[in-house]
C-alpha cells in the first residue's frame, strides 16, 4: 500500500512547528502516512549587485534554516517525512505542490492574532484555503 502524503508547510515559525507536531501526533501510529515538509522562499530578481547564484545560495540557506527544527522535531516524534524547498509565491507553490505530490491534506499553522483581533488569518493561509484542491487543516 503506497503512503498517503500529508503536506505540512514550514516557514520556521512556532506556528508551523505546532502544525507539524499536530500532524505527527495525528498520524503517529500509521505506517502508511508520509509527511511532506515544504519550505517556500520568495523569488528575488537579480540586479547589478546580486547575482542569480547569490540569490540561489541565500534561498537555500534560508530554507535549511527553516527546515532544520522541523527535521529534528519530526525525527523525535518518529514519523516518516521528507523535506522540500521551493521558490515562488508561497500560497501558489503550496497548493500546486499538494496537487503534484497527490497529498490527501494540507496541515498548516495560522499566524498569531494581530491587530484585527483574530478576524483575519494570515494572507498565505487564506490564499492556500482558496487555491488548494484538498482539505486544509489549520492549527493555531
Amino acid at each position: 500500500m503506497p503512503a498517503k502524503n500529508i503536506l505540512v508547510p514550514i516557514d520556521g515559525s512556532a506556528n508551523s512547528l505546532r502544525a507539524l507536531k499536530f500532524a505527527a501526533e495525528r498520524f503517529r501510529d500509521s505506517r502508511h502516512v508520509q509527511l511532506l515538509l515544504l519550505n517556500v522562499q520568495p523569488g528575488m530578481p537579480p540586479s547589478r549587485h546580486v547575482r542569480p547564484a547569490m540569490i540561489k545560495d541565500h534561498q537555500q540557506r534560508m530554507s535549511e534554516e527553516a527546515l532544520e527544527p522541523a527535521r529534528e522535531l519530526a525525527g523525535r516524534l518518529g514519523v516518516m517525512f521528507d523535506c522540500y524547498a521551493k521558490v515562488g509565491n508561497a500560497a501558489e507553490v503550496i497548493a500546486s505542490f499538494a496537487t503534484r505530490t497527490r497529498c490527501a491534506e494540507i496541515i498548516m499553522g495560522t499566524r498569531g492574532l494581530g491587530h484585527v483581533r483574530g478576524f483575519l488569518l494570515g494572507s498565505v493561509t487564506m490564499k492556500v484555503i482558496h487555491l488548494a484542491s484538498v482539505p486544509v487543516t489549520l492549527v493555531k
